[in-house]
């Protein structure tokens, strides 16, 4: 899988719709990540039964990925090493009819999508006889949990990059300024009416404040 040139919520709504019998020849997914490709590919294994292994790859000049060598290497070593005889090539990227090409007694059937797939591809697969198939096809909208589970993981890293507040600290902050002295039973009673009800206000413009609970 190229995580740079596929749709993760398209491939994943494939393989919910393939049929069982076809999805349990698939022995392993393997997903050759660039660092800035869709961040659904990392969460993608808890939507499939299929065994799934991650590979992240880093950027040696960042203006240049290397998911396509890496991706054309895991499949040679695949092949003669494990003796893996089919693969499964889920990019719309053309690089990889070099691959295709150069393992002659391997099989191969490519997904690619309408939108990212050239015609000069599809026309060298159609000749030498690789059969190929859109992932679009198999696309029916039932993907809505992984999306927004995507969405709610990427939010929570976000806050947790822009947001830190310990409420304990801050009261402490509190009464050492104003000087204020209070007993424990007191300081429960006013963290318990005014701390724990507070709530986030998000303005038009979408900046968010907090408001303590005043009555």
């Amino acid at each position: 899988m190229d995580c740079e040139n596929a749709d993760p919520y398209k491939f994943c709504a494939t393989l919910r719709n393939l049929d069982k019998q076809v999805l349990g020849k698939i022995s392993k997914i393997i997903l050759y990540d660039d660092i800035h490709s869709a961040s659904a590919w990392k969460i993608l294994d808890a939507y499939v039964n299929t065994p799934v292994e991650h590979v992240l790859i880093e950027r040696v000049k960042q203006n240049k990925s290397l998911v396509d060598i890496r991706l054309t290497g895991g499949v040679c070593r695949e092949f003669y090493q494990n003796g893996v005889d089919s693969f499964i090539i889920a990019s719309s990227d053309s690089d990889y009819w070099g691959l295709i090409s150069s393992l002659p007694e391997a099989r191969f059937l490519v997904m690619v999508e309408h939108g990212k797939c050239g015609p000069h591809i599809k026309t060298a697969l159609a000749t030498s006889g690789i059969f190929y198939c859109y992932l679009d096809d198999f696309y029916s909208g039932n993907t809505t949990d992984i999306k927004v589970s995507a969405l709610i993981r990427e939010i929570y890293r976000y806050l947790d990059r822009s947001f830190c507040l310990n409420v304990n600290d801050m009261m402490e902050e509190a009464y050492r300024v104003t000087r204020i002295e209070m007993s424990d039973a007191e300081k429960r009673q006013f963290f318990n009416k005014y701390i724990k009800p507070m709530h986030l206000i998000i303005g038009k413009d979408g900046n968010v404040s907090i408001e303590l609970k005043r009555n």
